[in-house]
């Protein structure tokens, strides 16, 4: 009974659409009058609230985005991409060595700037990294950052408070993907002041509403807090930014670096207290675990950012004995130079990266966001196979 009372209201419908809508010989979008869209769109719903249609499904204008197969449940690794020089082809091999385990990629191709202009980071064709990306069904997200040179607060804040700035940025952004067919966006806006917190909001909300309908996704990375009294991070509105974001990756690494004391990069402790104060905003199935692959050397004229390979070429070079801490779950040694100035180091490794996939299972988060693809310890990719569900 129920399906026969289906079938005779989908056969009102089309007879209602063949007397009030007569079928043109070449169709047009200014052949449509805004009378007969109405009423097509009536229809429409009526069939998608029948049958459960989902009309974007078939909309060319709506992009497809490519995933790899998972089961329920599985986990993320998204690899954030960088080319730091035009040779420099770290991350593009990485890339391919470990295409089996990354999901989606976050290109770090540009920067926005305060008049809403965005430039091009250069390095390699980014065309063919998008197509073998593609090609291996891993999604591949712009990140742009804000331009650090400028002053937050004439900065960002021109960008993020003026709505005409606003809307040029967007403008920009949504070029700069459908240039490359990428598949969405990774804002890594930084130093955002305070009293942005609601612009940023706006921001993400509009971006939300231009990329999404297009079948593209939005998503944002934030620094890290276990409550709202840190000033570095007032301005990222976890709840509200969760809302028009598919993505949220938390930062959480630079605990200690250039600004402060030598210690652990990414404090084991203050990683798990940052990620529950984010879930109790953030659904759970958006938040990404963001893991260093990287450390620092502290000397008395402050901190230089080292990779995992740098790293271990200074080990190598001075045969330090490396120390484990128990408490921060993090490798550490000193050192004398040869030119006797001392240096401590402390970094992320495999071995560390163990203790923040348990966090990512036990919590039961989307997956993990590694900074970045090329920089991190080889045996990483060992442990990410062998400890993260999925």
């Amino acid at each position: 009974m129920y399906k026969n009372r289906n079938i005779a209201i989908v056969l009102l419908l089309v007879l209602c659409v063949s007397i009030v809508i007569p079928i043109p010989a070449y169709a047009s979008p200014q052949a449509d009058s805004s009378s007969s869209k109405g009423l097509l769109n009536t229809i429409f719903d009526v069939l998608s609230s029948i049958f459960h249609i989902n009309l974007n499904q078939t909309n060319n204008s709506v992009k497809t985005i490519p995933t790899q197969t998972r089961s329920p449940g599985s986990k993320d690794v998204l690899g954030f991409y960088a080319e730091w020089y035009g040779d420099d082809t770290s991350s593009y091999n990485d890339l391919k060595k470990h295409i089996d385990s990354i999901g989606t990629i976050a290109p770090f191709w540009s920067t926005l700037h305060e008049d809403g202009s965005v430039t091009d980071r250069g390095g390699n064709n980014h065309s063919s990294v998008v197509n073998y990306a593609h090609n291996n069904k891993v999604t591949t997200l712009l990140m742009v950052n804000n331009a650090k040179q400028n002053d937050p607060n004439t900065g960002i804040h021109e960008v993020l408070g003026n709505p005409s700035i606003r809307k040029i940025a967007i403008d920009n952004l949504e070029a700069y993907i459908k240039k490359y067919g990428l598949d969405g966006i990774n804002i890594d806006f930084e130093m955002v002041p305070a009293n942005d917190r609601d612009n940023l909001t706006t921001f993400m909300r509009e971006l939300s509403a231009r990329l999404k309908p297009q079948g593209l996704l939005v998503t944002i990375d934030v620094l890290p807090k276990h409550n709202e009294d840190n000033d570095v991070a007032a301005a990222y509105d976890y709840a509200q930014l969760a809302q028009y974001s598919d993505k949220v990756i938390l930062m959480t690494y630079d605990y200690h670096a250039g600004w402060n004391n030598a210690g652990s990069v990414a404090d084991i402790n203050s990683v798990e207290a940052d990620l529950k104060y984010a879930l109790t905003l953030i659904p759970k199935n958006k938040v990404y675990l963001g893991v260093a692959s990287y450390g620092y050397d502290w000397t008395s004229q402050g901190a230089k950012s080292l990779e995992y390979g740098e790293i271990q070429k200074v080990i190598n070079s001075y045969s330090p004995s490396v120390q484990w801490d128990e408490t921060s779950k993090s490798p550490h040694f000193s050192y004398t130079s040869t030119d006797g100035v001392e240096h401590q180091v402390w970094y992320e490794n495999s071995q560390g990266l163990q203790y923040k996939l348990n966090l990512v299972n036990n919590y039961d988060i989307a997956g993990i966001a590694l900074w970045k693809l090329g920089d991190e310890d080889p045996l990483s990719w060992q442990v990410i196979k062998d400890n993260l569900k999925g």
